[in-house]
């Protein structure tokens, strides 16, 4: 930082010498300890940044909800690839929410609140496969819906749900098993039928609560063989 304005001792403007130019006043002996915070210097991950606003990253002591979303999706995809494997190196987070203020205004406009669950941010359902978070590629959807439509990596070279039984390749959902199929695209067409209708039976218990784009959103959802992330083409 530099000093664009001197008025005494005490009243003092700096500017701060990176892309953002960010100005405050402050004191001379804080500037000369270093003690003068920029905003916007990337301490979250070395990406993430607070930004100015009227948004917190604590109130009266305790993390607010958009804080902790923020750093749960930042941290995903910089931060801990032994935790996030999936997530690390493979996805983003768009520059728009390394601002913080940016994503908490995005995420107090569309939160609601649900009694029994935590809203999650989704960004499969909107684009399957998607490996941006931002603005246009995610919904908060409660968590317990979320965690239905998880797609878990294994190692059998199958998708979740399809297991090879014979010359054939089984069926099941939540251990029910649906039949046997000549191929694996069949056996999973039964499969996604299932569990597409087990996903709108709880989607209609929160009916009531969600917007009504994101309830259309997850009700018209249809998996596709092509985006599990387990499915290998013979």
């Amino acid at each position: 930082m530099k000093i664009i304005r001197y008025g005494s001792y005490d009243d003092m403007d700096v500017e701060f010498l990176d892309e953002f130019k960010y100005v405050k006043t402050t004191t001379y002996s804080n500037f000369k300890t270093g003690c003068v915070k920029n905003p916007y210097d990337r301490t979250l991950f070395g990406v993430g940044y607070m930004g100015v606003g009227k948004y917190m990253a604590k109130v009266n002591g305790k993390m607010t909800d958009e804080y902790e979303k923020w750093t749960g999706i930042m941290e995903r995809c910089y931060l801990n690839p032994e935790k996030y494997p999936a997530y690390y190196g493979k996805c983003i987070v768009c520059e728009e929410w390394h601002n913080f203020q940016n994503f908490a205004k995005w995420f107090e406009e569309n939160r609601y609140y649900v009694e029994d669950s935590r809203l999650n941010i989704d960004k499969d359902i909107l684009f399957p496969k998607c490996n941006i978070y931002s603005p246009k590629t995610c919904l908060l959807i409660p968590q317990r819906i979320n965690m239905l439509f998880l797609n878990k990596p294994n190692n059998r070279g199958l998708p979740n749900g399809i297991v090879k039984q014979g010359k054939g390749f089984l069926a099941k959902y939540k251990h029910e098993p649906f039949g046997v199929f000549s191929s694996v695209e069949k056996a999973y067409e039964v499969y996604a039928n299932k569990k597409e209708e087990a996903i709108r039976e709880v989607l209609n218990e929160y009916k009531d609560v969600l917007p009504k784009e994101t309830y259309e959103e997850i009700y018209n959802y249809r998996f596709d063989i092509r985006n599990d992330k387990n499915y290998q083409v013979a």
